[in-house]
């Protein structure tokens, strides 16, 4: 007999009542489905409505814009979610809008061969010489930071085009062909087009207030640039994200939403949250070919950073560098007085507070980029100081830097010092 089978002792069973389907019964069967279908509905929102609720705590933005018209793509924004009055959800979504919009008009304002509609932007410049332009005030105030430092890179835009063309080669042979070093024709080239780029009688920017510019180009480097091919004046380059990384910041702030950093793949940051909150910045270090996570910078409060490298650390920044067979490399940092590419560090970080991104690179670039190391002149910059390593040493210029994780491994040491 099988296992299943009823035993004697289970009850027989029950004769099946029937029970006839009145148009009472009916009423009651319509409404107990019509609770059963609206208890579906609720539950079944809030089960998507807690798949969709947004915790509180440190989120990356992403933004709601395609990238082939948004500059975020060069950026990471963190944002500490719910941490105010606003829940973290709304606060996530106005958030996500307002630097969505904003990574947009920077894309547009800043770039140097596109033009978009109702916006006179670098590429306008370009395209429109010798004409009196209202830009937007972003960009007004990017050329006016320039000027006031006497910053002449603007115009290297002929100069950046051939050390692109060497970033870009996969091959020593080919990027020797763009190297004013190892090329004569290229050093010849160079030469003659920095007497243009040098004279401000053949190209300069005139500011005329009230976000009016005028990009002077003279006949004969016009007729240069049409047999050269050359199609760009002026163009901000790799120090192009300094000015973007400001403007994002400055939008988010003025929304009253501070409580982020954004950082660029290439070394500009901006650290809006000016609560006491612990961050930190790491510090890396090349010796020859090897590159060191040499410590770390303690730092609270809002602050901008700008880490200047003669080597990629990202996979977006190999675009600004080419590294030789020989392990050497060459850097998208170009002297505006020889075309020549420059660094008198492998590394150096600039940081300061109530003070952007872009002044710390303007206050850092002469000494930079440049053909001799003045350590001295990194201690006394105005509203900036400096974080730079020598030998497996830290130095640091500011008296609230705490360097922590030194590294040591393996034999090798790094130390702390303070600069006097």
């Amino acid at each position: 007999m099988s296992r299943y089978a009823r035993k004697r002792s289970d009850p027989p069973v029950k004769p099946v009542k029937h029970i006839e389907v009145t148009d009472k019964n009916r009423k009651l069967k319509l409404v107990l489905i019509v609770i059963l279908l609206a208890l579906g509905v609720t539950l079944i929102a809030t089960a998507i409505a807690q798949l969709l609720a947004t915790p509180a705590g440190w989120e990356t933005i992403q933004v709601e814009t395609d990238a082939d018209e948004s500059c975020a793509g060069d950026f990471i924004f963190q944002y500490l979610l719910g941490d105010g009055d606003q829940a973290a959800n709304l606060e996530q979504r106005e958030v996500t809008r307002i630097y969505s919009q904003a990574a947009q008009d920077a894309f547009r304002i800043f770039h140097e061969e596109r033009i978009f509609e109702g916006v006179h932007n670098v590429a306008y410049l370009n395209q429109h010489p010798n004409e009196e332009v209202e830009i937007p005030m972003a960009l007004y105030e990017a050329l006016a930071m320039l000027e006031k430092y006497g910053n002449k890179a603007l115009y290297l835009a002929p100069i950046y085009r051939e050390y692109v063309g060497m970033f870009l080669s996969d091959q020593d042979w080919v990027a020797q062909t763009y190297d004013p070093e190892k090329d004569a024709e290229q050093a010849a080239y160079f030469t003659e087009v920095l007497a243009f780029i040098t004279d401000e009688n053949a190209v300069r920017l005139d500011l005329l207030g009230n976000n009016q510019v005028k990009l002077r180009v003279s006949d004969a480097y016009l007729q240069y640039a049409a047999d050269k091919e050359i199609t760009t004046f002026i163009d901000f380059y790799w120090m192009k994200n300094a000015f973007i990384v400001d403007y994002l910041a400055e939008q988010m702030t003025a929304a009253g939403y501070t409580k982020g950093s954004i950082s660029s793949f290439d070394g500009f940051i901006r650290n809006m949250d000016a609560s006491n909150r612990s961050y930190q910045l790491n510090i890396f270090d090349r010796v020859g070919q090897e590159i060191y996570q040499a410590g770390a910078m303690n730092y609270t409060g809002a602050l901008s950073m700008v880490s200047l490298r003669n080597y990629p650390m990202s996979e977006l920044a190999v675009q600004l560098y080419y590294q030789w067979e020989d392990g050497s490399y060459t850097s998208c940092h170009i002297d505006p007085a020889d075309g020549r590419s420059k660094s008198t560090l492998n590394d150096l970080v600039g940081y300061g507070q109530g003070i952007g991104c872009s002044e710390i690179l303007m206050k850092l670039y002469p000494e930079y980029v440049a053909d001799t190391l003045n350590a001295d002149e990194f201690h006394v910059i105005a509203g900036v100081d400096t974080v730079y390593c020598k030998d497996r040493i830290i130095y640091t210029s500011g008296v609230s830097a705490v360097i922590t994780n030194l590294y040591k491994k393996d034999g090798i040491e790094y130390t702390w010092q303070k600069a006097e």
